[in-house]
């Protein structure tokens, strides 16, 4: 490649191209340049690189929209694929039914027609058997209460009072000096049965009537002990540990110990745990 300076050749000045024709800067003169046939061919091949270039442009956009055509062809045969399997689950399900369906209602007919012909028990004695067998231990009620039980329930409340005051006196002040009672005696003065509050807590409360005795005379007062737990045996008869327990004592308790009043008694020992309350008989 050569470097041409291109100068005027009236006045000598610097000439400039403008698009096809020259012109010079000093003078204006214009001039014009013919090409022959070699100046053609060297124009042709420096159009060629921007000719490649521009194709090469073109051939990516159009690997770029086939890729997207693919990719278009590929996420529809996806749906149409997912669309048919959820077919095919659903014609599953249908059927699936149907034979249960069917399967239902033939065999509760043949178990029917056995049980006419006394080859399998009907349903009505299989539930029948079902209840007979089962047994609610906690469904206390008077009917399985035996003169034992309540009697080994009432010695037993005597025997725990007994023991918490054995060899302990209560002091009382009263009218200017102190006052020991002693506990002479306990006997029975009633029980009540206590269900529905809560499972395993249905309860027997024996009431006790206490004597306590002093230099100053007699006092008396009322106390209950209870029984928890209460199961009923094979042969339905109360099953209790025979382990009694008294409630925390009120403000209105005498001393801490026992009640003055039986109605007072009444309320702690037993309205207190709700549920149901039926009096023993003895």
């Amino acid at each position: 490649m050569q470097l041409v300076n291109l100068k005027c050749p009236s006045c000598g000045g610097d000439i400039e191209r403008d698009g096809d024709n020259y012109f010079c800067k000093s003078c204006g003169a214009a001039f014009a340049v013919n090409y022959d046939e070699a100046d053609v061919e060297h124009e042709k091949l420096q159009n060629y690189d921007e000719i490649s270039r521009i194709e090469h442009e073109h051939e990516k956009e159009m690997e770029a929209l086939r890729f997207k055509q693919n990719e278009k062809a590929r996420r529809a045969a996806e749906r149409r694929e997912s669309v048919r399997k959820a077919g095919r689950e659903f014609r599953a399900k249908v059927y699936g039914f149907i034979f249960l369906i069917i399967f239902l209602s033939i065999g509760p007919l043949c178990w029917w027609f056995m049980a006419k012909q006394g080859l399998m028990p009907s349903f009505q004695d299989i539930i029948a058997e079902s209840q007979a067998q089962y047994k609610d231990v906690y469904a206390i009620s008077m009917d399985n209460f035996t003169d034992d039980v309540i009697d080994n329930m009432i010695d037993a409340a005597i025997q725990k009072k007994k023991k918490d005051r054995d060899g302990r006196s209560i002091s009382e002040y009263k009218d200017g000096e102190w006052t020991e009672y002693n506990l002479s005696e306990a006997e029975y003065d009633g029980a009540y049965l206590i269900t529905g509050a809560t499972e395993g807590k249905n309860r027997v409360v024996v009431f006790l009537k206490l004597k306590y005795t002093s230099d100053a005379g007699e006092k008396e007062t009322y106390d209950a002990f209870y029984f928890d737990e209460l199961k009923l045996s094979e042969n339905d008869t109360i099953v209790s540990d025979y382990a009694p327990e008294s409630i925390y004592r009120s403000d209105l308790a005498w001393k801490n110990d026992s009640f003055d009043s039986r109605e007072q008694c009444y309320r702690e020992n037993v309205l207190a745990f709700g549920g149901t309350v039926t009096e023993i008989k003895k």
